[in-house]
Formats: structure tokens, sequence, C-alpha cells
């Protein structure tokens, strides 16, 4: 049995966040034509879908000589298969100057994120009562692509990437979504709304919040966030992680959530001939 994070002020939370984040993107690496490559050092995935999030690097504690060694493995994905795809350097990514080694490699800088946690203990009963507003748990391969194409499209994706993820989404088994738990959620019967939760590394991680634009401002993104915590708080989880895009800040922040530490993010892409 795993041993939970009992607080937000435990030594080992960011490594606990970095591994969470690493768990739900690696199940898309394990799905049906994608790249998988997991050493101490590295943790990247490819799936060739055409959105920089679902190609990367999650986790690197590489030496200088890695550097290179690791672009170059993925820009032969990139360019055989034209998907860009991301670096996510953490708190604990090395080397310190990782960021200069990368844009020397022809990478961009493409802005920030903020780390953020909460202690379970803090985070209220559901925010609100939406009528004709119920969550239902992804539970079979057809609820998998309709939870893919949602969250893709609350998300912005383009509709090749959103065709493209609902179509890798329905090929992953028990065994590749491992702790991951998936939500949709239906507006008078439509399904409107995604969330999904990771129970890894000793921590209650968040991932894919997304309302389609003509359901939005009405809080549905918080009930999203809620009704999970609240789950991973009866299971006996003590605190909660996410990556918070700027949209969803300021309700984390309203909910109880803290930054704990920034991700650095670089894109990789095609090289033009």
């Amino acid at each position: 049995m795993q041993k939970f994070i009992d607080d937000m002020s435990s030594d080992n939370l960011l490594t606990a966040l970095e591994s969470n984040m690493a768990a739900f993107w690696s199940a898309y690496g394990r799905g049906s034509g994608c790249t998988m490559q997991s050493t101490p050092n590295v943790v990247w995935f490819y799936t060739g879908i055409q959105a920089a999030l679902f190609n990367g690097v999650l986790s690197a504690k590489m030496k200088y000589d890695e550097v290179k060694a690791t672009v170059d493995s993925l820009q032969s994905k990139i360019d055989e298969r034209g998907a860009p795809a991301l670096w996510w350097l953490g708190p604990q990514s090395t080397p310190e100057n990782l960021g200069v080694l990368l844009e020397q490699h022809g990478l961009q800088s493409v802005g920030e994120t903020p780390g953020m946690a909460v202690d379970l203990a803090v985070v209220n009963s559901m925010p609100k009562t939406i009528e004709n507003f119920m969550i239902e748990k992804v539970s079979n391969v057809e609820m998998q692509a309709l939870w893919a194409r949602i969250a893709a499209i609350g998300t912005g994706f383009s509709d090749t990437a959103t065709t493209e993820m609902a179509q890798l989404e329905a090929t992953l088994t028990d065994s590749q979504y491992k702790a991951q738990r998936r939500y949709i959620g239906f507006l008078d019967g439509v399904p409107i709304a995604t969330s999904a939760m990771v129970l890894d590394s000793g921590v209650a991680g968040i991932y894919a919040v997304a309302t389609i634009p003509e359901a939005r401002r009405k809080g549905i993104g918080e009930i999203m966030t809620v009704m999970p915590l609240l789950e991973a708080r009866q299971i006996g989880y003590r605190v909660g992680i996410l990556q918070a895009s700027s949209m969803g800040y300021p309700i984390y922040k309203r909910m109880g959530f803290k930054d704990v530490c920034k991700f650095n993010i670089y894109l990789q892409s095609k090289k033009e001939s």
C-alpha cells in the first residue's frame, strides 16, 4: 500500500507532484502506436496527436550528455509524425541550466504553469447544486472516447486532435490507466464537462478539468474538481495537487489551493526542411 503524503509541508511533496503528473500523461505513451521511454533520469512519451500536450518530456533529471540524446530521440518522432512536444521543467529538473541547453538545441520557451497543492481537510462539500447536472464515472470504452472528445473540445483542441484523442483514449485498458479515474459531467443529459484523478505517489492529482464553451461560467469546473477530491479524502488521501491553467487558477485559489512550485515549459517542434 502506498504511503499518503501527510500534509503540504512534507519534504516529499514536490517529488510526489512531479511523479503524479508523469503517471497521468505516461498512460498515453502506453497506448496503441505510441512511444514511452522511462528511466531513472528521464520520462518522455509520444503519441503523435496534433496537440503538444500529448507528446513530450515529463521528468528530467539528466546529466549534460543526456540532454542532446533525449532531444534527438524526441525529434526523430516529431519529424516522422509532425506533432510538436512539450518539455515540463519542474522544481527538481536537472541540470540547473536545462532551459538554456534546450534553447541552444532550438527549443522555444512557451511560458510557465504553477504547480499547486491543497490540504484536503479544507476542501468544502460541493460548492453549489445545479439543476439537472450529474457526474458519471467513466466505466467502458464508449465512455472513454466520449470523455476524451468532451475534454478536447473544452480545452480548445482542433478537430483533428479531438478525433485523434478520442481514438487513442478508447484503446487504453485498465492496466494502462492504472490508478486513474475519469469523470463526465452531464447537464440535461448532455455531456458538457470532464475531469480526471490520479491516485499515485501519495497524492490525489486532478487533470483534464474542462467544460465546453457554451456551458461555462456556471461553476461546473469547480464541481468537477471538488467531487474527485472529496472521493480521495474519503479513501484516506490528505493532499491534492494539480497544474493550473490561467483560466482555472483563480478558481483553484478560491478553493484553497496554494502555489508550491512552477513548471517552465519548452516547445519542441518539427524542423523546417
